[in-house]
């Protein structure tokens, strides 16, 4: 059972992904197709993208300008 600070994060991400820019779903799709034997979830993804490329960042689309 998730914990309440979990289920902020994911939602947190869900709003994220929701609104980023098609660079960044671009990149979580390759990210996804190369490693779904390894049934990873989308937040799992999501971290790992994050988390290697600090200088990426799933901008919105909403924000931008």
């Amino acid at each position: 059972m998730s914990t309440l600070s979990e289920r902020e994060m994911r939602k947190k991400i869900d709003e994220e992904i929701l609104n980023a820019t098609p660079e960044f779903l671009e990149k979580i799709q390759k990210f996804d197709q190369e490693n779904q034997l390894n049934y990873s979830t989308i937040y799992e993804i999501y971290s790992t993208i994050i988390n290697s490329e600090k200088t990426l960042s799933p901008k919105s689309k909403s924000k931008s300008k």
